[in-house]
């Protein structure tokens, strides 16, 4: 009792690496019904690589499945998951207590292969299908901007930094004392083009825009130019981004408010492409350095190529979260195979010291991308970052080592999120009736069978105790229906202790002593009980079976929590009861029969034979 105390006392247990407990009501680990959370039931995609077709999957391979994700949310950090398979191909995860579900669903889910990738950067490419052939003619025009209003968006930050970090670009900017002032036309190439270029010209746009999207869900923008070079009596060179932006950092670009620095024409294959400040600031200017036929080149510099160099998560053999030996600091460890180090180490001893950064690619979505300190032939490392917690590295970690799910499951074909607020509703509810049915328990043993009673209640009582310790130490997710199961052994708790008071009485009216009669009356009680309470186990275990099978987790719920309450009042019973009554019967009180029978203490022969004596 004390260490059951001592269980409940404490809201969370940490001796070495066992935990238990946490922020619910007494640590106890609450279901989704209880404490709200998310449900998602997932169908299996099994394609056939022959046909095309979607085959039903194994119960061998949906059991790989289950263990999988079970693994996969057990690091994660989410919480303990239910998870059933339904049918021959569906499977439920319910994560209680979670409420970010795009986090749960994407660890739960992800299928995509892993590469680690070469990453350089500002690599000039040839744009494929643009040649100074395609260049039809060059010409030198102004455009006016559209609005005179345009204004530098200096939101998240960029209000601090300074004006020469401007990058080059022809759009127009306001201050406050030139904003009603009609600012300068922008000098603009007007290039001609072959339909083929144009187009080529055009997809390469769109690559420069995509390329001032941060990437890996940082803030980092590897931004990519085109390289406009005129080569004639004075050689001019820039660079442009395709909208106007400005830099505020390293790997850091804001976007001005105007028209973008390259646009195509809508209906020809002519396009603009702006000619920044630094270059000249007006037609006339430009129009001097270049002259009226003017003939240029472009060229594409990307921000940033990755190089694919095999490496990928098959190569892989263990990646785990931890810490910094030396700061403490949250760090990523790998370990790679025999063949992962060979490549792993060549790579590692070509970019050491360098910029190049090894991009490590879930699904063409890029995890993380760290530089290389020194070379690792090893084939052990570990990736930090000065931005890492303790849950990114763990999502980081668990993402590289799980890789692919033996079966693809796409999207959960069912999704709820179970506010907190009806699961609190529900668990108010729960603690209401089950007050209400102890409280009711406890009033019938006292009044109807007196000091019995009493100490069935007080063994009621501590049962309570020991079955929440046992419930918050095993642990045992609580149901809804698992709360029903434990009010309902309550009541069977104290069947035991009935079967025994009314041997009790028996022995009592034979003329046997006090303590006599609670010796024999528990011996003879005993095979009932047993018999009674190994029956309802038995029930518990075939519904446990039944609803392992059709994956009803409300029955699985109720039937493990009723067998480890009916477990538990066995031992209250048998252990506890007795040796109250045993103490009881060696005090004063125990000579008192009156107070150990409902009714008739009158004609019980020890009393009558009290009586005579007294008479006598």
């Amino acid at each position: 009792m004390v260490l059951a105390a001592l269980i409940l006392a404490f809201q969370s247990i940490r001796l070495g690496g066992f935990e238990r407990g946490g922020d619910t009501p007494l640590g106890l680990k609450l279901g989704l019904d209880l404490q709200g959370g998310i449900h998602l039931v997932y169908q299996a995609k099994l394609e056939d690589p022959v046909t095309g077709e979607f085959t039903v999957p194994s119960s061998a391979q949906m059991e790989s499945l289950k263990a999988s994700i079970e693994r996969r949310v057990n690091r994660s950090g989410l919480g303990e998951p239910i998870i059933l398979i339904l049918g021959e191909d569906r499977l439920l995860v319910q994560l209680p207590g979670v409420e970010d579900i795009t986090r749960a669903k994407s660890i739960i889910g992800e299928t995509a292969r892993l590469e680690f990738k070469h990453r350089t950067f500002d690599v000039p490419e040839d744009i494929e299908g643009l040649t100074e052939d395609s260049i039809v003619g060059v010409r030198i025009e102004e455009r006016r901007p559209a609005s005179a209003t345009s204004t530098v968006d200096v939101a998240d930050g960029a209000a601090d930094m300074a004006t020469g970090t401007a990058a080059v670009s022809g759009a127009a900017t306001s201050t406050p004392d030139t904003a009603d002032a009609e600012p300068d036309p922008t000098p603009v190439f007007v290039v001609q083009l072959t339909p083929e270029a144009a187009d080529a010209l055009e997809a390469t746009v769109a690559e420069l825009d995509a390329s001032l999207v941060p990437v890996g869900g940082t803030n980092e923008i590897f931004a990519s130019f085109l390289v406009v070079d005129y080569q004639g009596d004075t050689p001019q060179t820039y660079e442009i981004t395709s909208d106007p932006v400005v830099a505020i950092g390293p790997g850091q670009v804001f976007p001005f408010e105007g028209a973008p620095n390259i646009e195509r024409v809508e209906g020809t294959d002519t396009f603009r492409i702006v000619i920044p400040p630094h270059v000249a600031t007006s037609t006339d200017a430009a129009l001097a350095i270049y002259g009226d036929n003017p003939g240029l080149s472009l060229t594409k510099i990307s921000g940033k190529s990755d190089e694919d160099i095999g490496l990928t998560g098959d190569d892989l053999a263990r990646a785990y979260a931890g810490q910094h030996t030396g700061t403490g600091a949250p760090i990523v460890n790998i370990e790679f195979s025999d063949s992962g180090a060979r490549i792993f180490g060549d790579l590692t001893s070509e970019i050491a010291g360098t910029a190049d950064q090894i991009a490590i690619i879930l699904d063409d979505e890029e995890l993380v991308a760290p530089v290389v300190q020194q070379a690792i032939t090893s084939g052990v490392a570990f990736i930090q970052g000065h931005d890492f917690t303790v849950e990114r590295v763990r999502d980081l970690a668990l993402l590289l080592e799980s890789g692919r799910l033996p079966i693809p499951i796409g999207d959960p074909i069912l999704e709820r999120n179970v506010g907190p607020s009806l699961g609190q509703a529900s668990l108010n509810k729960s603690v209401v009736a089950g007050s209400i049915g102890l409280a009711l328990v406890l009033a019938f043993m006292v009044l109807y069978y007196r000091v019995p009673g009493v100490v069935a209640a007080v063994a009621l009582l501590l049962y309570t105790s020991l079955l929440l310790a046992m419930f918050k130490i095993i642990p045992v997710t609580l149901t809804l229906s698992g709360v029903a199961a434990a009010i309902l052994s309550i009541g069977m708790a104290v069947d035991a202790n009935i079967l025994i008071f009314e041997r009790m009485k028996e022995e009592l009216r034979q003329g046997r002593t006090l303590l006599a009669s609670i010796n024999i009356g528990f011996n003879r009680a005993w095979p009932a009980i047993r018999d009674s309470n190994v029956s309802t186990l038995i029930t518990c275990a075939i519904l446990f079976w039944f609803a392992d099978q059709l994956g009803a987790s409300v029955v699985q719920g109720f039937a493990v929590t009723l067998a480890i309450g009916v477990a538990i009042s066995l031992f209250s019973a048998i252990f506890v009861s007795r040796t109250f009554l045993r103490i009881v019967a060696e005090t004063g009180v125990g000579r008192h029969l009156n107070l150990f029978v409902p009714a008739g203490a009158e004609d019980l022969p020890q009393v009558a034979s009290r009586k005579a004596s007294r008479g006598s």
